[in-house]
């Protein structure tokens, strides 16, 4: 259901093309509410079949023609319908947390390997989100009501963040102590880190900052 205010918002501030509002969402949005091409090109059509967008051809030279689609009267009313409804509770499907939950089922060197893991890539998320924060900050732009609540949904995330990074770093480091099945000790998550040989996961080239005072 989100998924159509998003692109309604998106909208709301300039007319796209379906790759364009991919491309948005991957540098903006993807932490709250992230989206593959497909869902994206048949929740505009859904849209469109509304009447809450509109779509125009545009013509390209060796490719196929772009179509740029713009956010309606009626568009921008169910966007602000949405937004001045009371918040609701969403429901909530973790597959790691519900991993975790279930941790005593798997061997414990497993759930460690695992662990040291997802820590690794929570590290990785919260740094570019840091980065990302830094950005906006730096180039303000015009918008700053909008910026003010951008650059609060990325706090609230960084802060979710450092949160999951000292639990699971107390838990690791307290796990350590205990006793594996084999007899031996468990290792600590940077030797445990620096065994395996890899530096922490990367963002994906197309989740990378843009350019200088582009939006979040």
């Amino acid at each position: 259901m989100s998924l159509r205010f998003a692109l309604l918002g998106l909208l709301a501030v300039e007319p796209a093309s379906g790759y364009d509002l991919k491309r948005a969402i991957d540098r903006s949005t993807y932490f709250i509410w992230n989206a593959t091409g497909p869902q994206i090109y048949n929740t505009l059509h859904k849209l469109r079949d509304e009447g809450y967008v509109t779509s125009q051809s545009l013509p390209q030279v060796g490719k196929p023609d772009k179509q740029i689609h713009t956010i309606t009267p009626s568009g921008r009313t169910a966007l602000q319908r949405f937004m001045s409804e009371p918040i609701r509770a969403s429901v909530t499907r973790d597959e790691v947390l519900l991993r975790i939950f279930l941790g005593n089922f798997a061997s414990k060197d497993t759930m460690r390997r695992e662990l040291v893991a997802y820590l690794d890539r929570i590290r990785s998320e919260r740094a570019y989100l840091e980065t990302t924060k830094a950005r906006v900050e730096a180039h303000p732009g015009k918008k700053h009501e909008a910026r003010r609540y951008q650059l609060l949904s990325l706090r609230l995330k960084v802060a979710q963040y450092r949160a999951m990074e000292q639990e699971l770093t107390t838990f690791l480091g307290t796990d350590a102590a205990a006793p594996t099945r084999n007899g031996g000790k468990s290792e600590s998550p940077d030797k445990a880190k620096a065994k395996r040989g890899r530096q922490a996961p990367e963002r994906p080239t197309r989740r990378r900052a843009g350019k200088a005072g582009s939006r979040l």
